[in-house]
């Protein structure tokens, strides 16, 4: 990804750049800590549709959320259990292709899994149906072999 670094006098400096999706966007840094992140029109790089203002703490918190690795939490308790059986919690993240899609529609039907739970905002959704639709911050909970679930993994994680 290239960045166009542009020095704006008395403000800060704002770096654009246009992801591999072809989505254009910014980071205002202000002199005064705060952050800017613009999202450009796609059909004009000058007007921007969105603008999300963070203090300096904010931006340093999202920066850290966008570097962390996705984690796929096992439960522990079952798998001793169900020896050969992997029970885990896949975090559908942002770049998902299941992001916005139901169920049935992102691959998972196909893998040699069982659909134990959707999490989402702290409440849990049991046995979701085929039409139940994922969001990015949901996590889904599945159990079956290891190559089953990390291959579920791989399906939810971004591509």
């Amino acid at each position: 990804m290239r960045f166009e670094r542009t020095v704006m006098a008395g403000i800060g400096v704002c770096q654009r750049f246009t992801t591999a999706k072809g989505q254009r966007a910014a980071v205002i840094s202000h002199v005064s800590g705060q952050r800017d992140l613009v999202v450009y029109h796609p059909k004009d790089p000058d007007t921007a549709l969105h603008t999300l203002v963070l203090t300096r703490s904010e931006a340093q918190a999202v920066a850290t959320v966008l570097d962390e690795a996705v984690t796929v939490d096992h439960v522990a308790e079952l798998e001793r259990r169900l020896p050969g059986v992997s029970v885990v919690r896949i975090p559908v993240s942002a770049g998902s292709p299941a992001d916005g899609r139901p169920l049935a529609d992102t691959g998972l039907a196909g893998q040699p899994l069982a659909l134990l739970a959707v999490v989402r905002d702290g409440t849990v959704v049991p046995t979701p149906g085929d039409g139940y639709v994922l969001h990015v911050g949901d996590e889904v909970v599945v159990a079956g072999a290891e190559a089953a679930t990390s291959a579920a993994a791989d399906l939810l994680a971004g591509g």
